[in-house]
């Protein structure tokens, strides 16, 4: 992240370097040619005679034309770069804040689960000797009551096994995984769910290779919650697009849908833990993929129309050279199960 930066500044000064230069240039042929002349003949009418004062006069002239643009040139580029400076600063601090906030709410609701679920397993635990117990002595109607309160307790425990996965320090494992048999892989396990919601899948995954260093389970756990949310989009049927690809180091992929589409409103809340309008569902799918993506250095970004569908997009550095995406790895210490839906 810090090279790239540094290269965009390098890119800057350039651009700049070689802008000043042509300005300069322009100024001086327009000097040269339209201004000098006219300004001379009015010196010879205001001094006649006066070679050496006129000669004085035409050098300071020339002289401020040409400093004062390069002065002013100057001047912009470290604008632009200050302008820069103090706007990624701002991001920084809106995201710091942002991410202190994400964390504590899932600090919290990490900690109310984890008291919650102990006493869930006893509940389990006791519905099921219950049901042993009375099978023989209840009809089938009155037992399917303790099943259900059997599959409202699986229910919760398994709510709570998602917002602790979530809260859950994440450590990544690198290792060469190609993109594409991970996106195939996840395509596979959904087609059960596609077929019967009439979803036409198309899978373009280009024509160069789109490996890099890793963490396959994390990986995987990210895109099929973004594949899951495009198919929970689309109801009725419709359309799913996954196009990945390799581009100057960076590995992208793309995940785009007929569906419903998100409102400008909620689009600025999509990557908050827990904003779901959904029936089922925690809202943790799309803040999972962002704090994965984000942790192998990446970045992700979603684009919306009502009524026409969403484009999801992440990229994701295809080494693991990049130091600001180690420094987030610092500190965890567990690692993520495989294949977790958070059904957001």
């Amino acid at each position: 992240m810090t090279l790239m930066k540094n290269r965009n500044n390098l890119q800057l000064v350039f651009f700049f370097a070689v802008f000043t230069v042509i300005v300069t240039a322009i100024v001086i042929f327009s000097w040269e040619k339209l201004l000098m002349h006219p300004f001379y003949d009015w010196l010879a009418k205001l001094y006649p005679g006066e070679e050496a004062a006129r000669y004085h006069i035409e050098q300071r002239i020339e002289h401020f034309f040409i400093s004062t643009t390069v002065d002013v040139i100057v001047v912009t580029l470290l604008l632009r770069i200050v302008s820069r400076q103090q706007r990624r600063l701002v991001e920084a601090h809106e995201r710091l804040a942002r991410n202190e906030k994400i964390t504590t709410l899932g600090r919290v609701a990490a900690q109310v689960a984890h008291e919650v679920r102990n006493p869930l397993s006893g509940l389990l635990l006791y519905s099921l000797h219950l049901k042993s117990k009375v099978a023989g002595d209840l009809t089938a109607d009155k037992l399917e009551l303790i099943d259900k309160i059997i599959e409202t307790i699986n229910n919760l425990t398994s709510t709570t096994e998602q917002i602790l996965n979530y809260a859950r320090p994440v450590r990544l494992a690198r290792q060469p995984v190609d993109l594409n048999k991970v996106t195939a892989k996840v395509i596979q396990l959904l087609e059960s769910q596609t077929s019967s919601n009439g979803i036409d899948i198309t899978f373009d995954p280009g024509d160069r290779s789109v490996s890099g260093m890793l963490d396959e389970a994390s990986v995987s756990s990210a895109l099929l919650n973004l594949v899951l949310n495009a198919v929970q989009a689309m109801p009725n049927g419709g359309r799913l697009m996954i196009t990945t690809g390799c581009d100057k180091g960076i590995l992208w992929l793309t995940v785009s849908d007929t569906g419903s589409g998100i409102s400008e409103e909620r689009l600025k809340h999509i990557f908050e833990p827990f904003n779901t309008t959904k029936s089922r569902g925690l809202g943790l799918g799309m803040p999972y993929a962002q704090k994965i993506i984000e942790l192998h250095g990446g970045k992700i970004s979603v684009e919306s129309q009502l009524g026409k569908g969403t484009l999801v997009r992440i990229e994701l550095p295809r080494g693991v050279e990049r130091k600001s995406a180690r420094r987030r790895e610092e500190g965890t210490r567990a690692s993520i199960r495989p294949q977790q839906d958070f059904g957001s």
